[in-house]
C-alpha cells in the first residue's frame, strides 16, 4: 500500500535532532488525522516536513495490511469509533475504527503529551522541543456509541467536538430524517383536522387540534405511513426516523385507545403497539419513539419493541440533587432495558427556565452516566442550553460531560483538577471552591434541584444571602489570582472568570429584585429617593455589559428583556404608589395555591409566576382599593402574566372604575386585550389608565376598582381547548 511520509525534526537552540518520520496511510480520514498531529506538534515547537525518509523513530497514523495482522487482537477489540495507541522501541502507532477513530487516537495521543483543549479558545500547548515517544499499549472504546451534548461549544467548533470525541447536530442530522415530537409534522392539524377531526386525540369530550393522534384509528396508521414513506423518499440515506408524540400530555381518551391502554399496561403500550406496526412497514429503517412523560413507563403484557424500534427514554421529571438511580425513574429504566437494548437516553443537565442560574449538578453526572451504561444504553443525548446558546458553568460542565461520555469510569477528580488549573489558572482553586461549596450546601439542605426551577428555590440553601457573601469573598480571591498571561495557555482568563461570575450575578439580581434587595446587594437601606433608586437600576443594567448571551431561558427571554423586567419591578416596587399597603377587597377569591400574594403589598412579580402573582382560575379579578380618604391621582396601572403552556392567559377585558359621590361605580375606561397564539414564551402586559384623558384628574376619590375578565374558555388552538383559563396579576400602581 502506498504510504505518505512525514519527517519530524526537533530543534533546540542551535542543534537539530532528527526524530524520524510520521507515516500515514493515504486515506482522507487518516491524512486529515496526520495533518492535525503535525499542526499541533508544530505549535509546540516541532518543525515537521513532508516527503522525506529517515531511519529514525516513526509515528504511524493508520495501519498497513501487514500492521493490521500484527495488531489484530487490538484491532478486533475495537468497537464503534474506538482506537488504540501503541508505543514500542521509540515507534508509535495510532489507529481507530470508523470514520473518526484514528483522529480521536491522534487527539488522545496529544493529550498524553500534555496538550489540552478546555474550550475552543482555551488550550494548553506544551514545549515539544524534546519529544520522547512513549512506550504504551492503550485500547480505548467509548462507553456510548452516540455522544451528543446540546451545548454551544461542540456545535460551533468542530475542533472541540472532534478533540472530545463528540457528535454534533450536523452528525445527528446526517442520520435522522425526523427527530422527536413528530406527530404534528407527520399529520399536521392545519392540513387534516378540519376534514378528519377523528384522527386526533379525544380530550374532555372533543377532538384536540393541539393534542396527540388517535392511535387506534386505522386510517391514522395508513396516512401516517404514506406520509412517512414520501418523506423518506426525499432523504433515502437517512436511517433513523422518529414517530413520536407531540410535547404534551393529551393522549387520546377514546374507547378504543383506552382498551389498548388496558391491554398493554398504559399509554406507552398503545404507542408501542402503533409504532411497531410502522416499523414492520420499514424494516430497513430504524423507527424511534418516545418514552417520555405519560409514555415513560414501560408497557406490560404481550408486547415488546420490534428489532428496528428505538426507544428514546427521558427522565425529565427527576430532581438532580442526587443520582437518578435513587429515583422512581430507575424502575422505568430497568423495565425498558429488559425489553430492548436499543435505547437512546435523553438526559437534562441545565436549568431550563433559568439558563444562567448556578446549577450544582456536577456531582451526579458521573453516577448517572454509569447507571445508564450499566442498563445497556448505547446512545446518549445530554440536553443543555442548545447548540446556539450559552449558560452557567458551560466551560466546566461541557468538558466534564465530554470526558464522561467517552469513559464513564474516568478519574474525574484528576481530570477536573487539571481543568480548573488549566482553564482558570491559579484562580481555578477558588472557582472550584465556589462550585464545591454550592454542591455541599445543596446536599445538606435536602432540597430538590429542579431543571425547571428558579433561583428563589435555593434561597435557603446554596443561594442564601450568607452563601453569597462567601462566594463574593472567593470570587475576589479568584480575580486576584487570575494571571494576565498564563504560560502555555492561549486564553483570556478574564473571559472565563467573567462568564463564571455572570451566573452568580444573574442569581443575585433575581433574588435582590424578588426577595431581599438589601441582603443580596449589600445595601444599608432600601431605596428611598430617586438617586438611590437610580443606583440600583444602574447596577441591574450592568448585567448587559459585554453580555453576548442570546437568551436567558428556554422560553426565549433575552438578557435585555430580563433586565427590563428587573428594572420595571424595582421601579414599581420602590417608586411612588398611592395604593401601597392600602386595604383591598377581593370580590372573588383567588385560587389556591396562587392566593397568597397581595396586589398592594409592594411586591411585584417576575417571570416566575409562583411568587408575588395572584391567580384566578376561570374567575374574575374584581378588586376594590380604599385610599382611606379622598385622593387625587393621574394614572392607575396593573400587570398580567401570560404563559399558555401553563394555561395562563391575559384577561379579555380590564375595566377601571371610580366610586362617585352617589356611591355608584363609574367606568373610567376599558381595555380590550387580544391573546396571541404563542404557547411557550412568557410575557407581561401592563394596562395603564391615564385619568387625564378620561376625567378631571384633580377630582379626588376614596375608592377605585379594577375588574379583569378572563376568556370564557381556553381557545380552540390550544391543547387544553375548552378548559378554564388562569389569569395572574401582581401589583396595582396608583400615581
Amino acid at each position: 500500500m502506498k504510504r505518505c511520509v512525514v519527517i519530524l525534526l526537533l530543534f533546540s537552540c542551535l542543534s537539530a535532532y532528527a526524530q524520524g518520520p510520521i507515516s500515514i496511510l493515504s486515506t482522507y480520514a487518516e491524512d486529515y488525522a496526520a495533518t492535525q498531529l503535525r499542526e499541533w506538534l508544530d505549535k509546540g515547537g516541532c518543525l515537521t516536513f513532508w516527503g522525506r525518509k529517515d531511519p529514525g523513530h516513526t509515528i504511524h497514523v493508520g495501519l498497513t495490511t501487514s500492521e493490521r495482522r500484527k495488531f489484530k487482537p487490538m484491532v478486533d477489540s475495537l468497537r464503534d469509533d474506538g482506537y488504540f495507541i501503541y508505543g514500542e522501541k521509540g515507534d508509535v502507532w495510532l489507529y481507530g475504527k470508523g470514520e473518526k477513530g484514528t483522529l480521536y487516537a491522534v487527539y488522545a495521543f496529544l493529550e498524553m503529551l500534555g496538550y489540552r483543549l478546555y474550550t475552543p479558545s482555551s488550550m494548553v500547548v506544551p514545549d515539544m522541543s524534546y519529544l520522547k515517544l512513549p512506550q504504551c499499549r492503550i485500547v480505548s472504546n467509548p462507553s456510548f456509541a452516540y455522544r451528543e451534548v446540546s451545548y454551544y461549544y461542540p456545535n460551533h467548533s468542530q475542533l472541540y467536538a472532534d478533540w472530545h470525541h463528540l457528535h454534533t447536530v450536523a452528525d445527528r442530522n446526517a442520520q435522522w430524517g425526523l427527530f422527536v415530537h413528530t406527530f404534528g409534522r407527520l399529520l399536521p392539524p392545519s392540513r387534516y383536522y378540519d376534514e378528519h377531526p377523528e384522527w386526533f386525540s379525544l380530550n374532555n369530550g372533543h377532538r384536540s387540534r393541539d393534542g396527540q393522534l388517535c392511535l387506534s384509528n386505522p386510517e391514522v396508521l395508513e396516512v401516517l405511513c404514506q406520509r412517512l414513506a414520501d418523506t423518506m423518499a426525499g432523504a433515502p440515506r437517512k436511517k433513523i426516523w422518529s414517530v413520536s408524540p407531540n410535547d404534551n400530555y393529551n393522549a387520546c381518551q377514546c374507547d378504543n385507545c383506552r382498551r389498548l391502554d388496558s391491554l398493554y399496561g398504559g399509554q406507552s403500550g398503545t404507542l408501542l403497539w402503533f409504532v411497531n406496526q410502522v416499523a414492520r412497514r420499514f424494516p430497513d429503517k430504524t423507527i424511534s419513539t418516545l418514552a417520555y412523560q405519560y409514555t415513560r413507563k414501560a408497557p406490560t403484557g404481550d408486547i415488546r419493541p420490534e428489532s428496528n424500534v428505538n426507544i428514546m427514554l427521558c427522565p425529565i421529571e427527576v430532581g438532580r440533587e442526587k443520582p437518578i438511580s435513587t429515583s422512581d425513574f430507575s424502575k422505568d429504566m430497568e423495565d425498558w432495558s429488559r425489553l430492548t437494548d436499543n435505547i437512546f437516553l435523553w438526559d437534562y443537565v441545565v436549568q431550563f427556565r433559568n439558563f444562567w442560574n448556578p446549577f450544582p449538578n456536577l456531582h451526579v453526572l458521573q453516577p448517572n452516566l454509569q447507571y445508564f451504561r450499566d442498563n445497556g444504553v448505547r446512545m446518549m443525548f445530554e440536553q443543555a442550553s442548545g447548540a446556539d446558546n450559552k449558560s452557567s458553568w458551560m466551560d466546566i460542565r461541557c468538558y466534564m460531560i465530554a470526558k464522561l461520555l467517552w469513559d464513564v469510569d474516568a478519574d474525574m477528580d484528576s481530570i477536573m483538577a487539571d481543568f480548573y488549573q488549566g482553564n482558570y489558572g491559579d484562580a481555578g482553586r477558588y472557582v472550584k471552591e465556589i462550585v464545591d461549596t454550592m454542591t455541599v450546601a445543596l446536599i445538606q439542605s435536602g432540597q430538590r434541584l429542579d431543571i425547571y426551577g428558579y433561583p428563589i428555590d435555593a434561597v435557603d440553601s446554596y443561594l442564601s444571602v450568607e452563601r453569597f457573601h462567601q462566594y463574593d469573598s472567593l470570587l475576589r480571591l479568584a480575580y486576584q489570582h487570575a494571571p494576565e498571561h498564563y504560560i502555555g495557555c492561549f486564553r483570556d482568563i478574564d473571559s472565563a472568570m467573567y462568564y463564571f461570575g455572570l451566573a452568580l450575578e444573574f442569581a443575585r439580581n433575581e433574588l435582590a429584585v424578588s426577595r431581599d434587595l438589601c441582603g443580596y446587594f449589600n445595601l444599608d437601606s432600601l431605596p428611598s429617593d430617586s438617586v438611590s433608586l437610580q443606583r440600583v437600576i444602574e447596577r441591574l443594567e450592568s448585567f448587559l455589559f459585554f453580555n453576548d448571551v442570546p437568551q436567558m431561558m428556554e422560553m426565549g427571554i433575552s438578557p435585555s428583556e430580563c433586565v427590563k423586567n428587573w428594572i420595571s419591578n424595582i421601579e414599581r416596587r420602590f417608586g411612588k404608589n398611592k395604593a401601597r399597603n392600602k386595604p383591598v377587597d377581593l370580590r372573588h377569591s383567588a385560587t389556591a395555591p396562587y392566593n397568597t400574594a397581595g396586589i398592594t403589598d409592594g411586591q411585584c412579580g417576575t417571570y416566575d409566576y409562583r411568587y408575588h402573582w395572584l391567580g384566578f382560575w376561570g374567575d374574575t379579578l374584581d378588586a376594590v382599593i380604599d385610599f382611606g380618604e379622598p385622593t387625587s391621582y393621574s394614572t392607575i396601572s396593573i400587570s398580567f402574566y401570560y404563559y399558555p403552556l401553563s394555561w395562563i392567559f391575559w384577561p379579555e377585558q380590564v375595566i377601571f372604575y371610580e366610586l362617585d359621590e352617589t356611591g355608584r361605580w363609574r367606568v373610567v375606561t376599558t381595555f380590550h386585550i387580544d391573546n396571541p397564539e404563542v404557547l411557550a414564551t412568557p410575557d407581561i402586559y401592563t394596562c395603564q389608565m391615564d385619568r387625564v384623558a378620561c376625567i378631571d384628574p384633580l377630582h379626588p376619590v376614596r375608592q377605585i376598582r379594577v375588574k379583569a375578565i378572563p376568556p370564557k374558555e381556553i381557545p380552540a388552538w390550544h391543547r387544553a381547548a375548552g378548559e378554564k383559563p388562569w389569569i395572574f396579576t401582581d401589583e396595582i400602581i396608583v400615581k
